[in-house]
């Protein structure tokens, strides 16, 4: 039997990919089709931010999720359909229920997101879309370090 060497290589790549379970939570909260923060993803894994930011490297790496950048955040997402269909049959495999996985998003980022909404909201109404605040108050970090440039519009 003649297998082509590459094909092997990239396959397990892939699955080393998705086999470190912290990996593989973040991959499953994706599957909804949301994009979300790497600090969403790493609470969501059980790691720390900076351990998230080397997974999510490795699963852009192997083209398992891409990312978009929104102002200074960046929204990570599955690369497409076939890696949510291999995720769900790898589920199927391990005797795991093929429905989609619900996150458990910890309360506070919750409260975070739907207060940027609300900001962004609000502004958009008022016109003063230069002026959003980006920094959730529960950072403790001040509006002066992490202030968007002003004269970029954000809505």
């Amino acid at each position: 039997m003649n297998v082509e060497d590459h094909a092997d290589r990239a396959a397990s790549g892939i699955a080393a990919s998705i086999g470190e379970p912290a990996r593989a939570r973040m991959l499953y909260c994706l599957v909804d089709g949301r994009a979300r923060t790497s600090t969403e993803l790493a609470m969501v894994a059980g790691v720390t931010p900076s351990t998230a930011s080397v997974h999510l490297q490795r699963l852009k790496s192997q083209r398992l999720v891409k990312v978009f950048a929104q102002g200074k955040h960046r929204y990570y997402s599955l690369e497409g359909a076939n890696v949510a269909v291999a995720l769900e049959s790898l589920s199927v495999l391990a005797g795991g229920s093929p429905d989609v996985f619900v996150p458990n998003t910890p309360n506070v980022l919750r409260a975070a997101r739907r207060r940027s909404k609300l900001l962004v909201l609000i502004s958009r109404q008022l016109g003063n879309c230069d002026v959003v605040s980006h920094t959730p108050a529960w950072t403790g970090v001040s509006d002066d370090r992490m202030s968007v440039a002003r004269s970029e519009r954000r809505c």
